[in-house]
């Protein structure tokens, strides 16, 4: 890893702030895509910023017709980065194939001495009494915060050396990032939005893996038995065609979502 990365990663944490122009942050994205997942180039940045731990978000279900919408954010404990050993398999959780994922997941969970990981999720009611966006925005947020709840991960005023840092750090996969609450994290949390960071960012695609694998498990384990007649089991509540045709044919059920456009008024 270059010093000049480090510098390209470490304007991008000003890009987020809006303190340098689009055009640098295109180059410093160019930067990032050219180097592999595995590198964990923009952790790599954080790192040498004095950030200890990293937490990874990402979202499922987003754009589903049933089901709820769910986000997992992930966090590697160890202070010895270098010693680590990534995964070398891992990518963004949608273009893993179900045993890829289902491995990866089952690592992760497995080394709870590694990895530090919470699932937030907002049910199809709660998605039409709201809407998505504020749905998927609460689902990022509890997941960040009862994370760092649990495993006490220390935010902005637990370092007396250095009060105004904070030793963490979250990256969420798209363009808009959650509002914290300052109160439950205990302290401030930088929280930065990143498009596609579950193709280029490690520990977004980390929970990318995890959001992935626990909505699949409940659409095709729990909700498939109960409406066997949608197809659960096969796009997980996705729109496809044959969704669309078993929902003509049969009308929603109960765990469809009545506010997206193929489902309004029926």
């Amino acid at each position: 890893m270059t010093r000049m990365l480090y510098l390209l990663v470490g304007s991008w944490m000003a890009v987020a702030n809006g303190e340098v122009p689009m055009i640098l942050q295109n180059m410093m994205m160019m930067a990032v895509q050219s180097k592999s997942l595995t590198s964990r180039s923009v952790e790599w940045g954080l790192k040498e910023r004095g950030v200890r731990y990293i937490i990874g978000s990402d979202e499922v279900g987003r754009g589903c017709l049933a089901g709820p919408v769910m986000a997992a954010s992930c966090c590697i404990l160890t202070d010895n980065f270098e010693a680590y050993e990534p995964i070398e398999m891992l990518n963004d959780s949608k273009v893993l194939s179900p045993a890829k994922r289902e491995a990866i997941y089952q690592h992760i969970v497995d080394r709870p001495d590694i990895y530090a990981w919470h699932v937030a999720e907002r049910s199809h009611a709660q998605i039409d009494e709201t809407n998505i966006l504020k749905a998927t925005m609460e689902c990022f947020a509890e997941s960040i915060e009862q994370l760092v709840k649990r495993y006490q991960l220390p935010v902005e005023g637990d370092d007396n050396e250095n009060p105004n840092v904070s030793q963490s750090y979250c990256i969420v996969d798209g363009n808009k990032s959650p509002k914290l609450n300052v109160e439950t994290l205990g302290g401030k949390l930088p929280c930065r939005p990143f498009v596609k960071a579950d193709s280029q960012v490690y520990t977004v695609a980390l929970a990318s893996v995890i959001a992935k694998v626990t909505r699949d498990t409940l659409l095709k384990e729990t909700m498939h038995p109960l409406y066997p007649q949608y197809g659960f089991d096969r796009h997980k509540g996705y729109g496809t065609k044959d969704h669309i045709i078993a929902i003509h044919k049969h009308g929603p059920c109960p765990i469809h979502r009545l506010s997206f456009k193929p489902l309004k008024g029926r």
